[in-house]
C-alpha cells in the first residue's frame, strides 16, 4: 500500500526546536525497547519529542538497530505525529512491520500500550504515552531536551552537515586564496604608483631646475634685444606649466596609491576574517569528528558487552544442564 510519507525538515529540526524552546503544551511518548541490541538494551525507554522519526538500520535512523537483525530494512517504518496522536508508517517493501502481533497495511494509529516489532523476529518495542503533566515535553529537563534534539532533530542531517560545513571550508578556502591575489595584485599596483610617483617628482626637480636657469637667463636677457627676452619668457611660461602640469600629476597618484593603499588593508582585513572563520569550523569538525569516534567506540563496546554476556549465559546454561543430569551409580 503507497503512503504519502516524506521525511521533512519541519517534522524533525522544526518540530526539535519548537520542543526544545516552546514546549508548551507539547506531548511526547516513550519507546520501550523490550529486544537487546547494539544500540539499545533491553528494558531501555526512549523518550521521543519529535514529530516524526524513522526506525532502521540506516545511520541515520531515529531509532536505530544493529546489522545483526537482518530481516530490519535500512528505512524500515516511520512515526508521525497525526493531530494529537501518532501513527506509525510501514516504509520497507519487503519486510513488515508489526503492532500487536498483526502486520500493517500502509499505516496504522498508534494507541499507547500498542507493541511495535520491526518485521516477525525483529526487535520488539512498547510504544507508551504518559498521562497527565508528565506526557508533556515541559516536563523534560531542558539540558535533557538539548541532547534530545540533538540526537533525534539533527541525526538525519548529520551527514548533509558534515558535508556542508566541508563546503563552508572550501568556500572560505577560496575566498581566502581570490583575496590573497587580490592583495598580490594591490601590492603590484601601489609599487607601480610609488614608481610612478618617484618618476614624477624626478621630473618636477627637472622642471624647478630648468624653470631657475631660465629665471637667470630672463636676468641676463633684460640688456639684450626684446627678441630674446620675449624668448626666454615663452620658454619660462612653457616650463612652469609644464611643472604645474606634473605637480598635478603627481597629486593624482598620490589619491591613487591611497586608493590602492585603502583596497589593500581591506583585503587583508577580509583574508583576517575568512582565516579565522576557516579556524572556527575546523574546530568544530574536529569537535564532531571527536564525539562520532567516542560514539563508534561505545557502540563497540556494548556490542562486547552484549557478546560477554551472552557468552556467559550460554556457560551458565551449559553448566545448569551438567549439574541437572540423574547421575548413574553403578
Amino acid at each position: 500500500m503507497e503512503t504519502n510519507y516524506k521525511r521533512t525538515v519541519a517534522g524533525s529540526v522544526g518540530a526539535g526546536m519548537a520542543a526544545v524552546f516552546n514546549a508548551s503544551g507539547r506531548q511526547y511518548y516513550i519507546l520501550e525497547h523490550k529486544t537487546e541490541s547494539v544500540y539499545h538494551h533491553a528494558g531501555e525507554s526512549q523518550k521521543i519529542i519529535v514529530d516524526q522519526i524513522e526506525l532502521g538500520r540506516d545511520s541515520s535512523c531515529q531509532v536505530r538497530f544493529d546489522e545483526s537483525f537482518e530481516t530490519v530494512s535500512r528505512r524500515h517504518a516511520a512515526i508521525v505525529k497525526e493531530g494529537d496522536g501518532w501513527k506509525i508508517i510501514n516504509l520497507s517493501q519487503t519486510n513488515p512491520t508489526f503492532v500487536n502481533g498483526q502486520p500493517i497495511q500502509g499505516e496504522w494509529k498508534l494507541n499507547s500500550g500498542d507493541e511495535i516489532r520491526l518485521s516477525s523476529k525483529g526487535p520488539l518495542m512498547g510504544f507508551i504515552v504518559p498521562q497527565g503533566k508528565q506526557s508533556l515535553v515541559s516536563s523534560i529537563g531542558m539540558t535533557e531536551r538539548l541532547n534530545l534534539f540533538r540526537q533525534q532533530a539533527l541525526r538525519p542531517y548529520k551527514r548533509a552537515l558534515w558535508i556542508l560545513c566541508i563546503v563552508l571550508v572550501l568556500a572560505i578556502a577560496g575566498l581566502v586564496t581570490w583575496n590573497v591575489l587580490q592583495g598580490k595584485k594591490f601590492d603590484k599596483e601601489i609599487q607601480d604608483k610609488q614608481e610612478q610617483i618617484r618618476d614624477v617628482q624626478k621630473a618636477l626637480n627637472e622642471s624647478d631646475a630648468q624653470i631657475e636657469e631660465l629665471n637667470d637667463a630672463l636676468v641676463e636677457a633684460e640688456n639684450k634685444s626684446a627678441a630674446e627676452k620675449a624668448r626666454v619668457q615663452r620658454q619660462l611660461k612653457a616650463a612652469q606649466d609644464e611643472r604645474d602640469a606634473l605637480y598635478e600629476h603627481a597629486l593624482g597618484l598620490r589619491d591613487e596609491l591611497q586608493d590602492a593603499v585603502n583596497s589593500a588593508d581591506k583585503a587583508n582585513k577580509k583574508v583576517e576574517s575568512a582565516q579565522s572563520e576557516i579556524d572556527n569550523l575546523n574546530s568544530k569538525l574536529e569537535q564532531i569528528n571527536k564525539k562520532a569516534e567516542q560514539q563508534e567506540e561505545k557502540v563497540k563496546q556494548q556490542g562486547t558487552n552484549v557478546h560477554n554476556e551472552s557468552d556467559a549465559v550460554k556457560d551458565a546454561i551449559r553448566r545448569r544442564s551438567q549439574s541437572d543430569r540423574p547421575t548413574i551409580k553403578k
